[in-house]
């Protein structure tokens, strides 16, 4: 006796399961799509800003709402949304849902790191030494009975300079004072 499997398998393909099948895989294989071309598009920009700086003109330097709707905003809304749906593996109304509110954190996490990066960037401006003058300082060593190098901050950072003491007075390692005064090219402490 023959039994042939044929129409039993062509009457697999025209159930629901089976299209179902489909249109999961197709939705699931988009998302796939959308997750690898913008951790491409990162991958490549991070790449870039790395050996090349940042030659990327999208950064709104504000870190204000325009900064949240550009190409690098859209890239990681994709990332996180494409990435989602992806691995949740369903097209359920709540996967849609969830998956906007994942894509929009990226979004939201790429633009608190931009504005904190740019409170970070300081505008580099070289202060004369006269102005250090009323400053707290820190001694760093002692060079010799009241000459010290001090640890004081100037243009912005953390610098050593050299200093006397006018009253003779002896430090120690860690004593913070105060820079009183600056005379012909020295800076003088109490």
């Amino acid at each position: 006796m023959f039994i042939s499997y044929k129409p039993v398998y062509l009457e697999y393909y025209k159930t629901k399961d089976f299209i179902l099948t489909q249109n999961y895989t197709m939705s699931h294989t988009i998302f796939l799509i959308i997750a690898l071309v913008t951790t491409g598009i990162f991958v490549i920009q991070f790449i870039l800003s790395i050996f090349f700086g940042d030659i990327d003109a999208d950064v709104d330097v504000d870190a204000d709402i325009s900064s949240v709707v550009s190409f690098k905003g859209l890239t990681h809304f994709g990332i996180g949304f494409g990435w989602y749906m992806y691995l949740a593996g369903n097209t359920e109304i709540q996967s849609y849902v969830i998956g906007i509110l994942v894509g929009l954190f990226f979004v939201l996490a790429v633009w608190f790191l931009y504005k904190k990066a740019y409170q970070l960037q300081q505008v580099n401006h070289t202060e004369q030494t006269d102005q250090l003058v009323g400053r707290e300082c820190v001694i760093y060593f002692k060079q010799s009975d009241s000459k010290y190098t001090v640890q004081t901050t100037r243009d912005g950072a953390m610098r050593e300079v050299d200093v006397i003491s006018e009253s003779g007075k002896a430090y120690q390692t860690g004593d913070r004072t105060i820079i009183t005064s600056y005379k012909d090219g020295t800076l003088f402490i109490q």
